[in-house]
């Protein structure tokens, strides 16, 4: 890049572009400083100011792997301790990468950050010394939160890619509306309204959609243990244009490697 206000001090001087841009001018330059200087003042290569270019540094930008995790029902502590797992497995790579990983447990009424996006693993630890569990399945809520945390981060110069993994079947129990406070969305007794399943499989599907347009890649691992599929998991992958994966015995080492194929997938486009 040209120098800003042309100060030559602001920046390490590019050789290269600088070189190009002065050796067009040479020959007149030699003739002109044949002229206006003795014989041993003359030198070979005139570079003046106008000619010079410093470089501008990039970072090299990561991924974020965003993970969404069911944290109700029976097998929810057990989801848990998996992504716990998972997640400090892809964070022993991340310092080189400049990878990050954050995660989301979906539970109760609402979805919270338990891990910020962080590239260190003690950081990571301590956020999960409680793995929350129990309640209802905010997921749409949390699909909200983790669209919010994969923006915000791509704001940024570190982030350059966004990666969502969602460990659920994909149903939903809690409306959007509860999640944000919206007291609409209670009865007179402050207990949520009844809402048709269908509507909230919508919010869900609304919120793919929009990961989708965000360009984030979506992938979805259905770890529940269950002889028919409500086809609701699968409709969730399709609107992300994500990736769908059964594994009733999935662990940490299988997620992680599924989410670390991902992050060199999307690094190699």
């Amino acid at each position: 890049m040209l120098p800003k206000g042309g100060d030559t001090k602001s920046g390490k001087i590019a050789l290269d572009a600088t070189l190009r841009n002065a050796v067009v001018y040479q020959k007149i330059r030699r003739e002109e400083a044949a002229k206006r200087l003795k014989p041993e003042d003359q030198r070979n290569v005139y570079v003046e100011r106008s000619d010079i270019w410093v470089k501008k540094m990039a970072r090299k930008a990561g991924a974020l792997v965003i993970f969404v995790v069911d944290a109700s029902g029976s097998m929810a502590l057990n989801r848990m301790q998996n992504a716990k797992g998972a997640v400090l497995r892809l964070l022993e790579n991340a310092y080189q990468n400049r990878d990050q990983v954050a995660l989301i447990p979906c539970r109760g009424i609402s979805a919270e950050v338990l891990v910020q996006p962080t590239s260190s693993v003690a950081r990571a630890s301590g956020s999960m010394k409680v793995l929350p569990c129990g309640g209802g399945t905010p997921l749409a809520h949390a699909l909200s939160q983790a669209i919010i945390l994969g923006s915000n981060a791509m704001k940024s110069s570190d982030v350059g890619q966004v990666c969502c993994v969602a460990i659920t079947d994909g149903r939903a129990n809690v409306p959007l509306a509860v999640s944000e406070g919206d007291q609409n969305a209670l009865d007179e007794n402050g207990k949520m309204k009844k809402v048709p399943k269908e509507d909230l499989q919508e919010e869900a599907y609304v919120l793919a959609d929009k990961m989708r347009a965000l360009g984030f890649k979506f992938l979805l691992i259905d770890t529940e243990n269950k002889y028919v599929s409500s086809g609701v998991a699968k409709t969730l992958v399709d609107r992300a244009n994500g990736r769908y994966y059964y594994l009733p015995r999935a662990d940490d080492k299988a997620i992680a490697g599924i989410a670390s194929d991902a992050i060199n997938e999307m690094k190699a486009r």
